[in-house]
Parts: C-alpha cells; structure tokens; sequence
C-alpha cells in the first residue's frame, strides 16, 4: 500500500494539510508500538513496522517536494534512479552547459562580493519555486515524465543554491 492509502488520502498533489495531520495522527496512535505491548512478538513486530510506515509516509507526504517526487515514483519513473528504463530522466546538453556556466557565475560572484552572491541567490531561489510550480503543474496533467524532468532540473538548482550559501559563509 502506498503513503496515500495508508494514511487515507486520494493519492494527488494537492492535500489538505489539516487532514493529513489527522489522518497522521489517528493512525499512529492506533499503530503505536506501546499499545502491543503485551502483545505476541509478531504482533509488536507488526506494529513496529506499521508506525514505521506510518511515519516516513508523513514525512514524504507533508514535504511538497517529496511528495511530488513520490507521485513520480508511482507513475514508475524514479527521480532518485540513474537507471535507463524508469529512472530520472537525462536532462538536456543544453540544459547541462547552462548548469557549468552557472557555477562558472559563482566564482565570478564570489570574486565581485556578497551583493553578487546575494543577488545570484535570489534567482536561483526562484528557479526553484518555478521548477517545482512546473513539476506540480504536469502532475495535474497526469503527465509524470515532464514532471520528472522538472523535479531533476530543480535538484540541479538546489545543489547551485547549496553551493551558494557556501561561498556566503565562508
């Protein structure tokens, strides 16, 4: 079963937060290793893991990045694979020359100072909004792969954003 139907929600992008956190809630105190205490061993073995499930299936459902990755992994392409039927898609050469000559813009702002830093931080910040807007978009169109495409395209902002805030503690 997945996160959705083990917590009791139509598995989509958009989720009421508030009934996730019910749902979450109810769940877990139903499934909670100390109520099956004295309980067989496979039954507490049982309930370990369903609070385990439990668990991580909120974890991944009240991320939105997460979860819009999830969504991708039960359409059967995997953001977090290399492999090359069902894994993330390759992104473009293009897209990946863009990538080098942005880290080259770093050194270049790294050298011009923290205002520079500051401003290429801010744009990156929203390219990344945008990614993840596009990915929620063609998850609302059923399209998974241009989903896909959009999640792999904000990790590669996110590892620049990373990078970033590096060179502004330093």
């Amino acid at each position: 079963m997945d996160h959705f139907g083990l917590l009791g929600l139509p598995r989509q992008y958009a989720i009421d937060r508030d009934a996730l956190e019910r749902a979450y809630l109810e769940r877990a105190q139903a499934a909670h290793p100390d109520r099956f205490v004295g309980a067989s061993s496979a039954e507490q073995r049982s309930a370990m893991e369903r609070s385990a499930s439990l668990n991580e299936g909120y974890r991944v459902l009240r991320d939105p990045v997460r979860r819009a990755e999830y969504l991708c992994r039960l359409a059967g392409i995997d953001v977090d694979s290399s492999e090359p039927e069902g894994g993330a898609p390759a992104m473009g050469q293009a897209f990946l020359m863009e990538m080098i000559e942005r880290r080259e813009a770093v050194e270049d702002a790294r050298r011009e100072g923290p205002s520079a830093l500051d401003e290429l931080r801010d744009g990156v910040e929203g390219e990344l909004d945008d990614a993840l807007d596009r990915a929620v978009s063609a998850l609302q169109q059923g399209d998974s792969r241009r989903a896909a495409e959009a999640l792999v395209e904000r990790r590669y902002l996110q590892r620049l954003l990373d990078e970033l805030d590096d060179e502004v503690e330093r």
